[in-house]
């Protein structure tokens, strides 16, 4: 799994039986920085040429088929480490579920009259076979989104296969909250699942201490743990830092919906250095949490007892307490927003890390894939109308084996798609 992040990727050897979902080891490798500026510069580029791959896969500037290979190559090494770190031969092993790294999105809940919605996921489900010598399920996006729904998120059916043992423990209704550069929500009560994404999450905090302090992120809160909150900043946020494509707040929009970090654009007022560093540090971490919590007023049941926590942006205690704090009650808000999260608070909630209840969390999102490649494999629905907003349960992927000729480097509904023949 690399998803939106450019750190590192993530991979986990998951094994499905009936229904009990096992983790038998992971493994992670960072990115090197040479791949993670490659794909900000052809993300960058994609934006500006509306997700066209066609066109701007040919841009001799980018290497574009350079930077391809050498992230499968990495996605093969994270691969095989983690094979030979299990124990098990390959034979045993039925699939990889790949999900490529999401270079541009497009979803129908943004695309405005006259154009196709798209998503695109880079990467070559065939090269990646070919080098680990294990069957890849991949391009698991395209198939909801040509058929009406939103390509994300996927997480909420993953999630309820989880939930299956917490309910039988007690633990439900609950949601699931990852944290990565982009925020998502599942909430799983009666037979039901829904979720969606958040907005932004880890983005705008890294994209502080990376532009201005030359560090990946804010380890342990350490610049936030020294500033003040600025609602002004906070406002400026909330307001303008989540614009859709044709100019909607993202943060107002009702679900379902799936948003696109090309969005993300950093107001004025974050890069105003009159702010101090660790103030404007201190309101973005804050600001992660609020719209957290803030897009619990969609939700169509009141807030549960239960919530899972997992993915990297948590690790900030920072981000962890204000969550908290925002759900109880206990610290200040936008006046505006004052009567939401007045109906949104309980006093019984309890915030826990997956981990607390078997489910690695540096995993999860890895695990995802590895459950759409069985539910690929045993032809079982991965996405639904209230997920996705699909038109019907959709199956989602394409399965490639080793020595295959698959010719895939990036998602079938990616820009333009109606026309395209694979």
């Amino acid at each position: 799994m690399t998803g939106n992040s450019l750190d590192a990727v993530d991979t986990v050897l998951t094994r499905f039986e009936k229904n009990r979902i096992q983790d038998i080891c992971g493994h992670s490798i960072n990115i090197p920085l040479s791949i993670a500026d490659g794909f900000r510069q052809l993300k960058q580029t994609l934006s500006q040429n509306d997700g066209d791959i066609q066109k701007v896969s040919r841009f001799p500037e980018l290497k574009f088929q350079e930077l391809h290979d050498a992230y499968i190559r990495l996605i093969a090494k994270a691969v095989n480490e983690l094979v030979i770190k299990s124990g098990l031969p390959k034979s045993e092993i039925d699939a990889i579920g790949f999900h490529g790294q999401t270079c541009y999105h497009l979803p129908p809940s943004v695309a405005q009259k006259g154009q196709q919605p798209n998503t695109l996921q880079i990467g070559s489900g065939q090269m990646l076979a070919d080098l680990t010598n294990i069957p890849v399920a991949f391009d698991f996006r395209s198939d909801d989104l040509m058929n009406g729904g939103e390509g994300a998120p996927l997480a909420p059916v993953h999630n309820r296969h989880l939930a299956s043992d917490l309910q039988a423990k007690g633990i439900f209704p609950l949601a699931f909250c990852n944290g990565g550069n982009t925020g998502n929500i599942a909430l799983i009560f009666d037979n039901k699942v829904i979720g969606w994404d958040t907005g932004p999450f880890n983005h705008f905090v890294d994209f502080l201490t990376r532009t201005e302090k030359n560090e990946p992120c804010d380890f342990d809160g350490k610049y936030g743990k020294q500033g003040k909150l600025n609602f002004d900043l906070l406002r400026d946020l909330f307001e303008h830092s989540s614009q859709t494509q044709n100019g909607d707040n993202f943060l107002l929009k009702t679900p379902p919906k799936s948003s696109d970090p090309a969005w993300y654009i950093a107001p004025d007022s974050l890069r105003n250095t009159s702010i101090p560093f660790e103030d404007r540090i201190r309101t973005t971490e804050f600001f992660s949490a609020y719209i957290f919590a803030y897009t619990l007023r969609f939700s169509p049941i009141n807030t549960p007892d239960n919530f899972l926590v997992f993915g990297g942006g948590w690790n900030n205690p920072i981000i962890m307490q204000d969550f908290k704090n925002l759900l109880l009650g206990q610290i200040e808000t936008l006046p505006k927003h004052k009567t939401i999260f007045e109906k949104i608070k309980n006093p019984r909630v309890r915030i826990n890390w997956s981990d607390q209840y078997g489910y690695n969390g540096k995993y999860m999102e890895a695990r995802i894939f590895a459950d759409m490649a069985k539910c690929l494999i045993t032809q079982e629905p991965f996405s639904y109308p209230e997920t996705t907003g699909c038109a019907k349960p959709t199956i989602g992927g394409i399965l490639t084996f080793p020595g295959n000729n698959n010719k895939q480097l990036w998602s079938r509904a990616a820009y333009n798609w109606q026309k395209q023949i694979y």
